[in-house]
């Protein structure tokens, strides 16, 4: 049985919560949440993409993974869920045409405003179109396409999942390279995961200097595998008053020979899994669960490739 959320006793007075409850009954025309497909969960990340880069700027490792695979696989590539273009603009400045998609226009307007600070040389070379992972449909044919940082995860059912990697491999060239980044689930993760609540990390508001705490708490489903988060934003206002931005979304957790099967339905060709943005072997212990698939001829796949799957 599911716990309810708990919530930290901060010192500080709260002048109020803003929440942003993702659940089915918020969604609108769809059974599932996702960042880079549901109406649902883009709300979520209207609310949070104040504090997307702040988290993420950081991550580079996986920046390299991908740069390394636009060399071998040239261009154009399209990124699915391309959040700010925390990928995407580097991409761009090493030479390739990218196209990026995502569905939230908050995540959107910051990838613009992250390339309005690039030369006009670069910004010739993005695309950013906000569309539904499960049903977009592309002039272009691409290369290379991928899904970074458990991105995946936003989508929850099985039929959701194949609508979209089927999408995905129709908008690959036969032979195009696709990669799906998705964390590691070791059991002792899953049994460490209740509802505690922890200080996740500590950043620093760039447009005030005051401090932004995030408090991190969950519940795992393992009968579904979901996870079921709740982020915690308290921001320190100049006065001393801190404001908190709750999200709270669910996760769906994967484990390897689910993706393969998935994957090979789509039409993919697992060409290597590896554990680290290294290209490690895939073994315990590692971090990363990182596939690497060649789109098969079309006609190759269990689904109609004029069809969604259902």
């Amino acid at each position: 049985m599911n716990r309810p959320f708990s919530f930290p006793l901060h010192p500080q007075r709260l002048r109020g919560e803003i929440g942003v409850i993702l659940s089915n009954r918020m969604l609108i025309n769809t059974p599932t949440c996702g960042k880079l497909c549901a109406e649902g969960y883009m709300t979520g990340y209207e609310t949070m993409s104040r504090f997307y880069d702040l988290e993420h700027e950081t991550i580079t490792a996986d920046v390299d993974l991908f740069l390394n695979f636009a060399q071998r696989c040239g261009s154009p590539i399209l990124e699915l869920g391309c959040g700010t273009g925390r990928v995407l603009v580097p991409l761009a400045r090493a030479g390739y045409a990218v196209t990026g998609l995502d569905n939230s226009p908050a995540m959107l307007a910051r990838a613009r405003r992250r390339l309005a600070a690039q030369s006009p040389r670069v910004r010739t070379r993005v695309n950013l179109i906000q569309a539904d992972v499960r049903d977009f449909a592309l002039a272009q044919r691409y290369t290379l396409a991928f899904i970074a940082l458990n991105g995946f995860m936003h989508l929850l059912t099985r039929e959701d999942q194949l609508r979209a990697l089927c999408c995905i491999r129709r908008h690959l060239v036969p032979g195009g390279t696709f990669i799906l980044d998705l964390p590691h689930i070791s059991p002792s993760l899953l049994v460490s995961s209740d509802e505690r609540v922890t200080v996740h990390d500590e950043y620093r508001d760039p447009d005030t200097g005051q401090p932004i705490f995030k408090w991190v708490t969950g519940v795992v489903d393992q009968a579904r595998q979901f996870q079921h988060v709740r982020f915690m934003y308290d921001q320190v206002q100049p006065d001393g008053v801190v404001r908190r931005t709750v999200v709270t979304f669910t996760l769906r957790y994967f484990f390897r020979y689910e993706v393969e099967l998935l994957l090979d339905k789509a039409g993919f060709e697992v060409e290597g899994l590896y554990g680290s943005y290294e290209l490690d072997a895939y073994e315990d212990p590692c971090e990363r669960m990182l596939f690497v698939a060649r789109a098969r001829e079309y006609g190759s796949t269990d689904i109609d490739d004029r069809q969604p799957p259902l």
